[in-house]
């Protein structure tokens, strides 16, 4: 009599725990972060060099950066996009640059990133 009721309740316990540690599984989206270049005319530019960066509070008396992971640098594709993921939210300074010819284009943004979603900035450079 006691194993026809201590068998069902091994096998419902299984089952419990069986769904339950399958949704703990699930890994957490990236934080992304694109940067859409374009021009003073609204046309997108390609091969510009991207850099998402701290401000400069983020560095420390000798001059370096505390986390230099968080840095970095990307370069536009034909669309005018460039793509960072990272692993946080967090708010970054954009700096652009573009040198066509004897010209150098620059351009300046902030982005806030947000924990698992896709954020768009576009930054204008001349």
């Amino acid at each position: 009599m006691l194993n026809r009721i201590f068998k069902p309740a091994i096998l419902i316990t299984l089952v419990v725990s069986t769904i339950l540690s399958m949704g703990s599984c699930q890994k957490a989206k990236d934080t992304v972060g694109v940067v859409i270049v374009k021009d003073s005319n609204g046309n997108l530019v390609s091969g510009a060099t991207v850099v998402l960066h701290l401000d400069s509070l983020s560095e420390n008396q000798q001059g370096n950066f505390y986390n230099p992971s968080l840095r970095k640098t990307d370069i536009t594709d034909v669309n005018g996009r460039a793509e960072f993921t990272y692993e946080l939210e967090g708010i970054f300074q954009v700096s652009v640059q573009k040198t066509q010819g004897n010209n150098t284009l620059t351009g300046y943004n902030v982005i806030r990133l947000l924990k698992e979603k896709t954020v768009t900035q576009q930054v204008r450079v001349n």
